[in-house]
């Protein structure tokens, strides 16, 4: 019976010795050693040389406060401002002799555009001409007629007559004058001899601008209902702006506004002037119109372009580029640069514009990050979750 009992607890004491030594062997393989330890802590931290940073052009900034704009985009198009548009009209008829001024020209005020040759301007001048003649001749025989009445060798009436004619001679040269002053020209050239061309009339830009539509050729008759030139200055253009049915309670005059071309110009800033009070039936749509400077006439009337107009402007505790922001498990990362090296940084993001966005958490102010290319980090890390063994 003794026996018995010595076995059956030496057996229990063997079955306890090897449940404790499963344990402690279980208990081993459950807490990492201390190598493994360091390689978690490794992934845990990128650490990059000055001049891997420099390499993969990896660019660092510190987090603080800016703004947050909402903004959005309306097409438009570039058009002339209809009030310094020059229409050119011949204010006399007649055949084109020569044109000196082809489309896109640059033009100054005054600088000759084409010539006329002119039947009725010619008749115009010989008119002016002969009502000089008559007034000159008439004053002459009122001076006379005033000397001798004055000597009492002449009626009152032949004196009033000689007067008469004097003042309807003036009447016709002071009209005939008047039709010249009207299509331009001041006076008669008194110098002008036999061989003189009285048909000569010249087209003259009355402004400085750039040619835009050119309507008339050698050898084109051309008259008062004609328009052979248009000149606009171009100092500063219209943007049209379409604003549709559902943005028109967003837009306001006096919002800002960013001009962007697409095609090499640098994009411009405005605010908007003008909305226009009606819709229009065919489109559904109303006009806006900002006012751009054009001294150097890259703006060119008919180009399209898209027109980022500010709907709001706030500012925020922490604002980043959105060049920042990477994604780890879907889930939106900040690389913050630490003593350690660089660690991603979960972030809860909100309100955003076209290029920055609001960090609501996971990110404090002075707080150094990655700005540009955290993309690298992100593969690097990668790359060692797959058994690289090392961060770089």
């Amino acid at each position: 019976m003794k026996f018995l009992w010595s076995i059956t607890i030496s057996i229990g004491l063997l079955l306890s010795f090897n449940t404790y030594a499963q344990e402690e062997h279980d208990h081993e393989h459950d807490e990492p050693s201390h190598a493994e330890q360091g390689e978690d802590e490794h992934e845990e931290h990128l650490v990059l040389s000055e001049k891997e940073i420099e390499e993969f052009e990896i660019k660092l900034d510190k987090a603080g406060s800016g703004s947050i704009k909402e903004t959005l985009t309306l097409p438009g198009e570039i058009t002339h401002d209809p009030d310094h548009l020059i229409h050119i009209v011949p204010r006399v008829s007649g055949i084109t002799k020569q044109v000196y001024k082809t489309l896109g020209d640059n033009v100054k005020t005054g600088e000759l555009l084409a010539t006329l040759s002119s039947r009725e301007l010619a008749e115009i001048k010989a008119q002016t001409e002969a009502a000089k003649s008559r007034y000159d001749l008439a004053i002459k025989t009122y001076e006379r007629e005033k000397n001798l009445k004055k000597e009492g060798l002449t009626s009152d009436r032949e004196f009033q007559e000689a007067q008469q004619v004097k003042d309807n001679a003036y009447i016709e040269y002071k009209l005939a004058k008047q039709k010249l002053r009207a299509i331009g020209i001041e006076q008669v050239n008194n110098q002008c001899n036999d061989d003189c061309d009285l048909t000569l009339y010249e087209i003259r830009s009355p402004g400085d601008g750039v040619i835009t539509e050119k309507h008339v050729v050698q050898g084109e008759l051309l008259n008062n209902e004609s328009l052979p030139f248009v000149i606009a200055k171009l100092d500063h253009v219209w943007v049209n702006l379409t604003v549709y049915q559902k943005d028109l309670v967003k837009i306001k005059t006096g919002q800002q506004a960013l001009v962007v071309s697409g095609y090499g110009i640098p994009d411009i800033e405005s605010v908007i002037e003008y909305i226009s009070p009606k819709v229009s039936e065919e489109t559904r749509s109303a006009t806006a119109r900002i006012v751009i400077n054009n001294t150097d006439q890259k703006w060119r009337p008919g180009l399209f372009v898209s027109v980022v107009v500010t709907l709001s402007d706030f500012t925020s505790d922490i604002v980043i580029p959105k060049t920042a922001i990477e994604s780890i498990d879907n889930h939106p990362v900040v690389f913050i640069k630490t003593e350690e090296g660089f660690e991603p940084h979960s972030v809860k993001l909100g309100r955003s514009d076209t290029t920055h966005v609001e960090v609501l958490d996971g990110l404090h102010e002075g707080e150094q990050y990655v700005t540009k290319n955290a993309f690298v980090l992100k593969a690097q890390m990668q790359k060692a979750s797959f058994g690289d063994g090392h961060g770089h």
